[in-house]
């Protein structure tokens, strides 16, 4: 489940009073461990695994104007991970967490959020030190994580960083997901493959491409690149730059 961490807690006081460089500890000594120790509940507590995707995806037609807001509802969106009140100001929104029942399909994700954040670290599970990492720029929404391609059945610990000062970033949330493996990995990658060559004879739009995409990835259930592929759209229409500023936040970060 995404864990939230107090700002000051009592071991964020002891590295600013005595000057330890929070980087230069080993994970097992952060704070991003008081998370770790909930493991043994996701383990207690994993859902079953997604029913495999349709032999073949659904036509989508476009009628004039992508309805993005009907698509998202229909498909049944997950529950937020904490309940739905996150109440801190900073709200994950792609990558999901596993607790929601979700996966993720992309090998190099987008990690999309709400607030402002310093920094943004991902480690392979149980590991020590972050297999990739990227300094952000204050307005930063989104970014790709961009080292090498993750690895199909594995499942990885995504850490974002808020500031508290100028030039000291502090563990914020921690989200946990599993990128898919195997036979349903094939499935939709090839059932994309055809959805995406039949609207392109069509002459479709970007946005009915999308829109197209997002509806299959929902139906399945991998609602991060789902909800991805809403955010990747250049020039988006007033529907769905309605979902985006409006109904995603309201779902997921409220």
């Amino acid at each position: 489940m995404v864990k939230f961490y107090g700002v000051l807690s009592a071991v964020t006081l002891s590295v600013m009073i005595t000057g330890e460089g929070f980087f230069n500890q080993t994970l097992p000594n952060r704070i991003k461990f008081q998370a770790k120790a909930e493991n043994s509940f996701l383990s207690q507590n994993e859902t079953a695994s997604p029913e495999k995707p349709r032999n073949n995806p659904p036509p989508f037609e476009d009628n004039g104007g992508a309805r993005w807001r009907e698509a998202f509802f229909n498909n049944e969106p997950p529950e937020s991970q904490d309940g739905g009140s996150r109440g801190p100001a900073l709200c994950p929104i792609t990558p999901l967490d596993q607790a929601t029942g979700t996966e993720v399909l992309s090998d190099r994700p987008t990690l999309i959020w709400q607030g402002q954040l310093a920094r943004v670290e991902l480690y392979a599970d149980n590991g020590e030190q972050p297999i990739w990492s990227q300094d952000l720029s204050q307005g930063d929404q989104k970014v790709q994580y961009s080292g090498e391609a993750l690895k199909p059945g594995q499942t990885y610990d995504l850490m974002m960083f808020e500031t508290v000062s100028d030039t000291f970033p502090l563990p914020s949330v921690q989200v946990t997901f599993t990128v898919i493996d195997g036979e349903k990995r094939q499935q939709v990658n090839q059932d994309l493959e055809q959805l995406n060559r039949e609207l392109r004879q069509q002459n479709a739009s970007e946005e009915t491409l999308a829109l197209a995409r997002f509806n299959y990835l929902a139906k399945n259930q991998l609602w991060s690149d789902a909800l991805t592929e809403a955010f990747s759209v250049q020039n988006p229409s007033s529907d769905l730059q309605e979902l985006l500023q409006k109904t995603i936040p309201q779902k997921f970060c409220n």
